[in-house]
C-alpha cells in the first residue's frame, strides 16, 4: 500500500465526519425537497425565493450526509462516492439562482470539485502528492458547507 492511500483514507474519514451533521437543516419535508430538486428544470427561475433555493440545498445536504457511511479503508471506492456527491452539488448549483444562496452553493461546489480533484491526483500519483495541501482542501470544503447550512438554516 502506498503512503498516500492511508492519507486518502484519513482524508475521507475526516470529511465523512463533517457530513454526519451537514444535513442538520433538513426537515420532514426532505423527501418532498428531493423530488422537487429532481424535477426542477435545468435553468433556475430568475425570481427564485430563498426558501425554494434552500429546498434544493437541503436535498443535496441530505445526499452528502450519506457520505458519512463511506468505507474510508477503500480510497478508490470512497473517491467514486465523492465524485457522485460532487455531481449532485454541481447539479444543485445549476438549479439555484437566489442571490442569497447561489454564492454559497457555488463556493461549496468549487470546494468539492477541488477536493475530489486533489484526492484523485493523490491516488493517481502518490509520489508527487502534496500532502500539506490536504488540510487546506478539507478546511475549504468544511467552511463552504458550514456557510451553506447557515444560510439555509
Amino acid at each position: 500500500m502506498t503512503a498516500s492511500r492511508p492519507l486518502a483514507a484519513a482524508s475521507f474519514a475526516l470529511l465523512a465526519l463533517l457530513f454526519t451533521g451537514c444535513a442538520a437543516t433538513g426537515s420532514a419535508d426532505d423527501a418532498k425537497s428531493d423530488s422537487k430538486a429532481d424535477s426542477a428544470e435545468a435553468a433556475p427561475a430568475a425570481d427564485q425565493s430563498k426558501e425554494e433555493a434552500c429546498e434544493i440545498v437541503e436535498g443535496t445536504l441530505t445526499d452528502l450526509q450519506s457520505l458519512s457511511s463511506v468505507d474510508a479503508s477503500d480510497p478508490t471506492a470512497a473517491l467514486e462516492a465523492f465524485k457522485g456527491a460532487q455531481a449532485k452539488v454541481g447539479d444543485a448549483a445549476d438549479q439555484v439562482s437566489n442571490a442569497d444562496v447561489k454564492p454559497a452553493l457555488d463556493g461549496a461546489a468549487t470546494a468539492m470539485n477541488e477536493y475530489v480533484e486533489y484526492v484523485d491526483g493523490m491516488l493517481a500519483d502518490p509520489a508527487n502528492a502534496d500532502i500539506s495541501a490536504m488540510s487546506d482542501h478539507l478546511e475549504s470544503l468544511t467552511t463552504s458547507i458550514t456557510e451553506l447550512t447557515t444560510i439555509c438554516a
